[in-house]
């Protein structure tokens, strides 16, 4: 199961060391934040952008959430993903579609894609050839070709959607941290 809890905006890796050592190493088997890869195009060139995904949230990975709950409990955030105001469990729901879109590091990289003609009303179809959008790509509800990204139906109960990002197969992407391919 995962839990996850509220750490304020630009925390998350500052919680996560604390939420480590607070808890029993046998007690969970990962801390993360989710960080999903965004292509950008800039002045010609395409740059691979890493952007934490649900900026403020720490998930835990763990088989007693009631343990963990109870170690975290005095957080005073409301959750996204419920009413509380202290650790909250994912649904099943939830956790899948992060199971499947996310590495074990909680990283969603870029997907790879390519215009495949056009549909009956002139609108350009796309297929995702892989990466995480190949394995959603049925939850695709809009694709920005310009922007490189596609919105999948929301994983939050309502809350919004999620956006992630692809590049073209034509295209070299140069990493953002060095400038090198």
């Amino acid at each position: 199961m995962w839990c996850v809890v509220y750490a304020g905006e630009g925390r998350e890796i500052e919680v996560e060391e604390f939420i480590k050592g607070l808890l029993p190493q046998d007690s969970y088997t990962r801390c993360f934040h989710l960080v999903r890869h965004m292509a950008y195009k800039n002045h010609g060139s395409v740059r691979d952008m890493a952007r934490t995904c649900l900026p403020g949230y720490v998930f835990i990975e763990t088989d007693t959430p009631e343990l963990v709950q109870e170690f975290l409990e005095p957080t005073s955030r409301s959750l996204l993903f419920s009413g509380s105001t202290y650790v909250s469990t994912l649904n099943e729901a939830d956790e899948d579609l992060f199971r499947t879109i996310a590495d074990k590091d909680g990283r969603i990289g870029l997907s790879v894609a390519r215009v495949c003609g056009e549909d009956s009303s002139g609108k350009k179809k796309v297929e995702f050839l892989s990466g995480p959008l190949r394995r959603v790509s049925d939850r695709v509800t809009h694709v920005d070709l310009h922007k490189r990204f596609a919105q999948i139906s929301s994983a939050m109960d309502g809350k919004g959607p999620l956006w992630l990002g692809f590049r073209f197969e034509t295209e070299e992407i140069w990493n953002s941290g060095d400038g090198h391919c």
